[in-house]
């Protein structure tokens, strides 16, 4: 599909999906892309030769710059939970996904390209202007529960509060703090990192691997549910949502957001 190209490569131990981010020239997703990317995960994952997944972005600049800002700030009030609530869905959908999965970040992941990687089993970033953040709480949204959850088991602990609130992070940063597993100095070691590092995870018997992911996530899987009610809350709220439409505004018009 034009969003989300799919190139299936047989590498040593099998074959691995590599799924190429391409919605806009910021690589920004809407609910409807999403709902996308997620069909195209489920066909390939149910493809019993395919192996793993590696998600990319052939943009020079960004990997993902998250939920796209026009959409949300044309998006009817009452249909606002369900557009930007879908990011956290997607999320829960990728935890759910055994296979190995890697996150190639070539670019800017802000957002929910943050959110993206953070599903993924590893991720590798090019060094760089580039960097890696939770920017939410900037658009005065709460972030999800689900999220703090996984970010608390990903990065070195003191440093979980700094990333739950905003921080962004160049790539060696980001590997300092545990987000990030390796850094590459240029694309095509970028490349050969992830492929490598593919190779050694399917030298484990995918029964294996994907038991053990699901027990790894098994707390995650648990507290699904109360955190997704708190989003739900969250998001009728009227000041969260006024102060997200403003910030969604401001950000298309390049100025600073006036919140309430």
């Amino acid at each position: 599909m034009a969003n989300f190209n799919v190139e299936k490569r047989n590498i040593k131990g099998g074959a691995v999906a590599y799924i190429g981010i391409a919605t806009n020239d910021q690589n920004s997703v809407t609910r409807t892309q999403l709902l996308e990317f997620k069909d195209v995960l489920t066909q390939l994952n149910s493809d019993p030769s395919i192996r793993g997944f590696v998600i990319h972005s052939k943009n020079e600049k960004f990997f993902c710059n998250g939920v796209d800002a026009q959409n949300i700030a044309n998006t009817p009030r009452e249909q606002l939970a369900e557009e930007m609530g879908e990011i956290v869905k997607f999320f829960v959908f990728l935890t759910k996904i055994h296979k190995p999965m890697i996150a190639e970040i070539g670019g800017y992941a802000m957002g929910g390209g943050a959110v993206i990687a953070l599903a993924c089993d590893y991720r590798f970033m090019l060094t760089g202007k580039a960097r890696v953040s939770f920017t939410e709480v900037f658009f005065g949204l709460p972030l999800p529960g689900v999220f703090i959850d996984k970010i608390k088991e990903t990065v070195l602990s003191q440093h979980v509060t700094d990333m739950i609130y905003g921080g962004a992070y160049k790539a060696e940063e980001a590997k300092m703090i545990g987000f990030i597993d390796e850094i590459a100095e240029d694309r095509d070691s970028l490349s050969d990192m992830v492929q490598k590092k593919m190779e050694n995870i399917l030298r484990i018997p995918t029964s294996a691997f994907e038991k053990t992911k699901e027990s790894r996530n098994i707390l995650l899987s648990k507290n699904e549910l109360e955190h997704m009610e708190a989003l739900k809350t969250n998001f009728a709220n009227p000041v969260i949502q006024t102060n997200l439409y403003e910030a969604m505004k401001a950000f298309n018009e390049k100025r600073k957001p006036e919140f309430i």
